[in-house]
């Protein structure tokens, strides 16, 4: 085969696609193995920096709460306006508001909010990150003997594990308040009604899966858009691309992953 007047190998051009992608796979495997030795206190070359949990728990939480509620609180409205009407006409009034919690709290909010974060925390990590790596910090952070898993990646993990719950705890109320006050401007449905059929639908386990979710989303996101930003190489440009990759990976591991859990528990 010839590529501009080269002859190039059918394998080669293989072995250059695939390069890329080895190389993304062993650095996440290593990055993973090291974050977990760190959080096991199992390396002396790692500590546990908790001024940057906090950090990015405040970044998680106030930064990405807006967002992840208008997102949330936009499709109970939709909720609302599509359904709430259909199943007055139809005499369904009374099973509404446990439906609507149980979409909600089985997959709108946690599909829903994770995607929200990550299109607002995590997007930023990774152009963050790799931005550090382009200007030679992280570098610098090594000849200093600070481990950029240890400062970077293990605070963005154990963030994303506790703060993707409580986005999706927040964003399951809001959703269910925002939900209740639009029926209730469509087909007039009381407070009592609507709790009622809240609490005859959903169960525990229902709340503990969505739970489940967002900690399961939230620890290999944050890994991936670590990753992406630690791999970057060239310029401001590249920075873009890392960005770009990141968001579109996370976005394919929540929907996998929300297919697997849901497949597993249901």
């Amino acid at each position: 085969m010839r590529i501009l007047g080269i002859n190039v190998l059918p394998n080669e051009i293989l072995n250059s696609a695939l390069l890329p992608i080895n190389n993304f796979i062993s650095i996440l495997s290593l990055s993973f193995i090291d974050a977990i030795k760190i959080i096991c206190r199992d390396t002396p070359t790692g500590r546990l920096y908790n001024e940057n949990v906090f950090e990015n728990l405040r970044k998680i939480i106030w930064g990405c709460l807006p967002i992840a509620t208008l997102v949330v609180g936009a499709s109970a409205i939709i909720y609302a306006i599509h359904v709430a009407v259909e199943f007055s006409h139809r005499g369904l009034t009374i099973y509404f508001g446990g439906l609507v919690a149980l979409a909600l709290i089985r997959e709108g909010a946690p599909v829903m909010g994770s995607l929200a974060i990550v299109t607002q925390f995590c997007s930023g990590m990774t152009a963050q990150i790799g931005s550090m790596k382009v200007s030679d910090q992280i570098d610098a952070m090594k000849l200093s003997k600070v481990n950029p898993n240890a400062y970077l990646l293990v605070p963005m993990l154990i963030s994303g594990i506790i703060g993707f719950p409580i986005i999706v705890l927040i964003c399951i109320l809001t959703g269910l308040i925002i939900n209740f006050v639009s029926t209730n401007l469509l087909i007039d449905i009381t407070v009592s009604l609507y709790t009622n059929s809240i609490e005859n639908a959903v169960r525990m386990k229902d709340i503990f899966l969505a739970l489940v979710k967002a900690s399961a989303f939230g620890f290999p996101v944050n890994l991936i858009s670590y990753v992406c930003g630690i791999t970057t190489v060239g310029g401001s440009k590249a920075v873009g691309s890392s960005t770009r990759l990141s968001v579109v990976l996370n976005f394919a591991v929540v929907v996998i992953l929300d297919y697997i859990i849901t497949a597993l528990w249901l």
